[in-house]
């Protein structure tokens, strides 16, 4: 699970070269569906890993419009997200139909605002008498 600030600049880490088909130069397109109004947007982004091979970085920024669409400023609402990512071969192609094949999904969470983690608190008033024979 990914989880995205509303407000600002989020980083994101996940390890997607590995399912890489293309492991020489691969480039990666996201594809974000709300869940239950099925919005649907995709975005590509430069990987700023200093080890791509282990690991990939990506940075996210909410916007209220899609200007960077190439540069991961993307347009999306709070709430939960179904993320995909696909490799591609071309760095800022945004069309899905040319993924070379989908290399991870999963859920995220889009900047809501959580509960506070339930607290038990007992009251001890009751006592028990203890009798003690001499």
């Amino acid at each position: 699970m990914l989880i995205v600030n509303n407000n600002g600049t989020s980083n994101v880490i996940v390890t997607l070269y590995e399912k890489c088909n293309n492991l020489v130069n691969p480039y990666f397109l996201w594809s974000v569906t709300r869940k239950g109004s099925n919005d649907n947007i995709l975005w590509t982004n430069d990987d700023t890993s200093i080890s791509p091979y282990y690991w990939n970085r990506f940075e996210i920024t909410i916007a209220t419009n899609s200007v960077g669409l190439t540069q991961g400023i993307i347009p999306l609402f709070e709430g939960e997200w179904i993320y995909n990512v696909y490799e591609m071969e071309n760095q800022y192609d945004l069309n899905i139909n040319n993924a070379i094949g989908l290399v991870e999904t999963g859920i995220m969470i889009v900047g809501t605002t959580y509960s506070t983690i339930p607290v038990y608190t007992q009251n001890d008033n009751q006592t028990i008498p203890v009798y003690r024979g001499i």
